[in-house]
């Protein structure tokens, strides 16, 4: 782990010179306290990185090319304020080219299927988030934990903005595995793929996104999946009401598996209230799952956020699928059908 560190102020020290290329650090803090109780298990009480948002380092590096373009790059890691792990796994690291054609990029992405679930669910990839917990676990491929959150080995366009439409492409070309070893006559093997494609406005109160992701898969009986997804956001000035759906099929399956949420963010002064419900409705009979938040954010300052929240998750009668903390405690001994539930008290400081 100490390596990365000693990685990124390589990098840092490297790209310092202005005349080569402008490179900006940034990053987030996040440290809750969290009381956890689950039918089935013991309460428990824990401090926890990551409440309200995961706590991350990144760099971000640019130059200008002249002729209306600019190289980038982003290199971010995942940190975790309460262990002696320093740096994590990369949550993005990518370089690209941006113009007045748009942005092409390559590397391991944070997809439009991320980005998707970030601009409509205001508690997304938080320790709290309902939509996550039913996604994640219902095996979903859109959202900010879901399958297809991130991609290896990956390519993006993203257009400029046309009149508040934009759209974007991305292609996974090993999602899982490389597959470069294989014979010229196989039929089959390890690699795997994935695409995503969206279309989003956004223009005054008004915001609107649709995504498709799939995936496709060479091995001997491998299933693949599409998914499609459909958010929208109006800001009323007393408050802002956002909502999701997405559909998503495999190819071995015979019906399709849905999830839904359903938010709101209620300005108080510089503070807000957010309330979000989310569903799913799966395939298998009684295998669903849904779950609700009720969270205050406090700004305390430009870069600091204190917040308390409760989140609760339910199970259907045949599974124990989805809980909070990331549907960490499914592999222990929650009980089928059973509830979960968290309280998290924190402070977010971001720089």
């Amino acid at each position: 782990m100490q390596k990365k560190i000693i990685a990124l102020a390589v990098v840092a020290a490297a790209f310092s010179a202005p005349a080569f290329a402008d490179v900006t650090p940034y990053g987030i803090l996040d440290a809750a306290v969290v009381s956890v109780s689950a039918d089935g298990q013991k309460s428990d009480l824990l401090g926890y990185s990551g409440g309200l948002s995961t706590s991350r380092v990144g760099l971000k590096i640019s130059e200008d090319l002249g002729d209306g373009l600019t190289a980038a790059g982003v290199l971010e890691y995942a940190l975790d304020t309460q262990t002696s792990d320093t740096v994590g796994n990369a949550r993005q690291e990518y370089v690209a080219l941006a113009g007045s054609f748009g942005t092409v990029a390559s590397g391991y992405l944070q997809t439009t299927g991320y980005d998707f679930a970030a601009k409509y669910d205001p508690v997304a990839g938080s320790l709290v988030s309902p939509l996550q917990s039913v996604a994640k676990g219902g095996g979903f491929l859109i959202g900010t934990t879901a399958g297809a959150a991130r991609a290896q080995r990956a390519l993006a366009y993203i257009s400029p903005s046309m009149g508040g439409l934009s759209f974007a492409l991305n292609y996974s070309t090993a999602l899982a595995g490389t597959d470069l070893g294989a014979a010229s006559s196989a039929t089959t093997g390890l690699k795997s793929t994935a695409v995503l494609a969206s279309a989003s406005y956004a223009e005054g109160p008004i915001s609107a996104g649709l995504v498709y992701a799939g995936t496709g898969n060479e091995n001997a009986g491998g299933a693949t999946t599409s998914e499609y997804a459909l958010g929208g956001s109006y800001d009323l000035g007393v408050a802002k009401i956002l909502a999701t759906y997405q559909s998503s099929k495999a190819s071995t399956a015979t019906k399709d598996n849905t999830a839904m949420s359903l938010s709101g963010v209620i300005p108080l002064g510089n503070d807000a209230l957010a309330l979000t419900y989310a569903s799913n409705t799966m395939a298998t009979a009684n295998s669903n799952g849904t779950g609700y938040t009720v969270g205050y954010l406090r700004t305390v300052s430009k870069t600091v956020t204190g917040y308390a929240a409760y989140h609760s998750v339910t199970n259907g009668s045949a599974t124990n699928t989805y809980s909070v903390v990331g549907n960490a405690l499914s592999a222990a001994t929650l009980t089928n059908g059973g509830s979960s539930s968290i309280v998290a008290v924190g402070l977010r400081k971001k720089f």
